[in-house]
């Protein structure tokens, strides 16, 4: 499939879509291989497809997502072999999930790592997902507490996730060549947020982490304009230094943080004790 489309169209892939192809079947297959057999899959992003081929041989179905209207036409022309797929022009990121169980693929847009994992938190349905991304996002999703990539990436994706490295991909299996190598992560969800608790962890990290390096004390003053004596109060009942620096709180802190500062910053009060 991805030969026909190569053969047949002279293609220009634009970069401000993160459109660099997976077009080395090897990898392409290694990435199904992870899927087990008889899931329901969506698939964010279809490229030439080089992924929906190989899952469409071991899913019951692939719902494939494509915001560039040009490759939704060459895949809807060219695909031949794929069993129940079913090709939408749309932009993922503004997609609802179905709320049956379904695992997601998706050799990642590199410009929208960040608000892909975001989604994935909200998807209550998601079994697993399998995501092929650039290797600093992988790393900042790791980094532990402390550590000069830790960051708002790093807290939202391991409050929601378990997460597993599961293979590399070199930069020449793409088309246009990336400028880094890909790390293909297995997320397993490890909890469920509720929708308000991933706002206020957002927010939180928002309103904060611009002051990564200052107290914890003073990043929060100056990212909700509180006054110091309320903040270090609600810090020091909820057991948690004022003074350890924003990038040193760990990610359970930062949401029970998240929850109290998002009450405080209403308006409500902050239960004492």
């Amino acid at each position: 499939m991805v030969e026909c489309l190569r053969r047949a169209y002279s293609l220009r892939f634009r970069k401000q879509l993160g459109q660099h192809m997976l077009v080395d079947e090897r990898f392409a297959s290694m990435f199904a291989e992870v899927v087990d057999e008889g899931s329901v899959v969506y698939e964010i992003g279809c490229g030439l497809g080089s992924l929906t081929l190989p899952l469409s041989r071991v899913a019951s179905y692939v719902f494939c997502s494509e915001i560039d209207p040009s490759l939704v036409k060459l895949l809807k022309e060219c695909r031949g072999g794929m069993g129940k797929v079913d090709v939408v022009l749309t932009d993922a990121v503004f997609f609802t999930t179905s709320k049956s169980r379904h695992v997601v693929v998706s050799n990642t847009p590199f410009y929208l790592s960040s608000r892909i994992i975001a989604m994935l938190c909200r998807d209550a349905s998601l079994v697993y997902a399998v995501l092929g991304i650039q290797r600093e996002v992988g790393e900042r999703m790791l980094a532990p507490p402390g550590t000069s990539i830790y960051g708002r990436l790093s807290i939202l994706t391991q409050l929601c996730f378990s997460v597993e490295k599961l293979f590399t991909i070199p930069r020449e299996a793409y088309k246009p060549r990336p400028q880094v190598e890909t790390v293909v992560v297995k997320l397993i969800p490890r909890k469920e947020l509720s929708p308000e608790s991933i706002e206020a962890v957002e927010s939180f990290t928002r309103s904060v982490f611009p002051y990564r390096r200052k107290k914890l004390s003073t990043g929060i003053v100056l990212g909700y304009g509180l006054k110091k004596e309320e903040v270090r109060r609600i810090l020091s009942e909820s057991g948690v230094d004022p003074d350890k620096r924003v990038d040193e709180i760990s990610p359970d802190e930062a949401l029970s943080l998240a929850l109290k500062f998002s009450l405080t910053s209403r308006g409500l009060s902050t239960p004492r004790g």
